[in-house]
């Protein structure tokens, strides 16, 4: 026997073993070379001719690897970045297939930016759309879900050309990035997160909408302008209820989402001063939302708390903001707007009967008893009359170089 305790008459069968090993897991079973597949960017989906054979109308946009890598050679003409291919079908997986006959290579869904639903298409619902998603593996759910407001369609929508970003569906996907980041009013939804808000009853999904006439939108003169005739806005957040659009929570209901789910990364608050309306301008820049239950008489009570801290961004005012009392006033202020933004959004989801904040997972997570009494009835009967109180606790930590408005000077 060897020093390491191995007899030497099995070190030739554990070397035989070990090179087999190394053969099989040398590579991936299910690997495809990047030029044999079409990687798709963005997904559009419409509402089909009828309600059977052609019940959806999707679209895939693909994007060309020369062009977005290497751009204009030579004396050639520039192609299109990126080339949509549109098929109707019955079911999602049928319509996919159906594109993958036109297409150059196998559908390659992995870098999915964003997925467009037609306004038409949510109203009808969308809890069918998402089991072939959430059963493919080629979906890595975490790329965000918007629905197409308007007249326009996702398709339509998705293919708005624009200056500063070649891939339209990377320029969605920025623009509601930089409306979750800077503005705060309208969050992103992910894949992920809108099949569980559908399991569990409710959701909210953010809007995109086109600016203009959605067919100056598809021509690279849209590109070629200082201010394009046709623009992409992400706009309000669709209210989903049993899996179909109920209704649109705007401006400072679709904010006190984002406050109550624990989602504001920053925005702005603008604050009267006495007669002046929104004369004074707050950035919001850090924040912490928490919520617990309480049970009383058997039936849960919210309480939803905000801690907030702030700046003044700008003051058309004539108020003082060196005196450490101005500042007092204005932080009550601040909290009592927030607080209001927070009610607003909750009653219209009680007015809808839609538990867009998982407020029933708190109740469960509070005492599983009571929950286990009120949850077949929770939506319909119980959240709507349920009583939710909100504290918010904020603090305004500078005021900028000077005090004083220019009004005062």
């Amino acid at each position: 026997m060897s020093q390491r305790g191995i007899p030497m008459r099995h070190k030739p069968f554990m070397l035989i073993v070990v090179c087999i090993f190394v053969v099989l897991l040398s590579g991936c079973w299910d690997r495809e070379e990047l030029q044999q597949l079409s990687i798709v960017s963005g997904m559009a989906i419409d509402k089909g001719s009828d309600k059977i054979k052609n019940r959806y109308r999707v679209t895939v946009q693909i994007i060309n690897p020369s062009q977005v890598a290497g751009g204009q050679q030579g004396g050639k003409v520039q192609a299109s970045p990126v080339t949509t291919f549109t098929e109707t079908g019955s079911t999602l997986a049928e319509t996919l297939r159906k594109i993958s006959t036109k297409t150059p290579g196998e559908l390659f869904f992995p870098h999915l930016q964003v997925m467009v639903i037609g306004e038409k298409v949510a109203k009808e619902g969308i809890e069918d759309l998402f089991d072939m998603i959430e059963r493919d593996a080629q979906f890595r759910v975490l790329f965000p879900v918007l629905i197409a407001r308007g007249h326009a369609t996702a398709k339509e929508t998705l293919e708005v050309t624009t200056p500063l970003e070649a891939i339209p569906s990377a320029k969605i996907g920025d623009a509601l990035k930089s409306s979750e980041e800077d503005w705060g009013t309208y969050k992103s939804t992910r894949a992920d997160q809108v099949i569980q808000g559908l399991k569990s009853g409710s959701v909210v999904v953010t809007g995109v909408r086109i600016d203009g006439e959605a067919k100056s939108g598809n021509t690279t003169t849209n590109t070629q302008q200082i201010s394009p005739s046709t623009q992409i806005e992400i706009k309000g957040m669709a209210l989903f209820k049993d899996g179909k659009l109920e209704n649109w929570l705007e401006g400072h209901a679709a904010r006190g989402v984002t406050w109550i789910t624990n989602e504001m990364k920053r925005t702005v608050i603008n604050l009267n001063c006495g007669k002046k309306k929104e004369a004074i301008a707050i950035e919001i820049s850090r924040t912490k939302s928490s919520t617990h239950v309480t049970i009383k008489h058997q039936k849960p009570v919210i309480y939803i708390t905000v801690h907030a801290e702030g700046a003044v961004l700008e003051n058309n005012c004539s108020k003082d903001l060196g005196k450490s009392q101005v500042l007092g006033q204005l932080d009550e202020q601040l909290e009592e707007e927030i607080k209001q933004e927070i009610l607003l959004t909750v009653k219209k989801a009680q007015k809808q009967k839609s538990d867009i904040f998982n407020f029933g997972e708190t109740v469960n997570i509070a005492n599983k008893h009571v929950w286990n009494n009120i949850n077949n009835s929770w939506e319909k009967n119980i959240f709507p009359e349920t009583e939710v109180h909100v504290n918010v606790q904020a603090i305004i930590r500078r005021t900028g170089m000077t005090t004083k408005s220019y009004i005062n000077k």
